[in-house]
């Protein structure tokens, strides 16, 4: 549809009846549902709740992407410490018990087998 077309229907619609005092109230009606939320902001009244629940809203997504954030090195680092728990278990669990003698340096860990009596 072309402007044309709109333009010509537009036209085409009949205006509803109204009483003749309906159109003499409707300017200051109007003015008036202009200037009613620029009163209610100016009193405070709406205005707040709306601004408080926005703030409410954008501080929990800022705390749900930083708890992301911060979670993902944390649990890389939470598992690369249980699998060097799990390999020094599975270690200990291959001797006697009197020979739990384990050594690390620099170049990892060694056993220092040594029978405790």
């Amino acid at each position: 549809m072309n402007d044309f077309e709109l333009q010509s229907r537009l036209k085409g619609v009949p205006v509803p009846e109204r009483p003749e005092e309906y159109w003499q109230d409707f300017p200051t009606r109007v003015a008036g549902q202009l200037r009613r939320p620029a009163t209610l902001e100016a009193s405070g009244e709406a205005a707040p709740v709306s601004r408080f629940a926005w703030q409410l809203a954008a501080g929990a997504a800022c705390l749900c992407v930083c708890g992301a954030l911060l979670n993902q090195p944390l649990r890389a680092a939470s598992t690369a410490m249980l699998k060097k728990e799990i390999a020094l278990r599975h270690e200990l669990n291959m001797f006697p018990k009197h020979l739990r003698i384990l050594m690390a340096d620099e170049h990892g860990m060694h056993y220092l087998v040594a029978d405790k009596n």
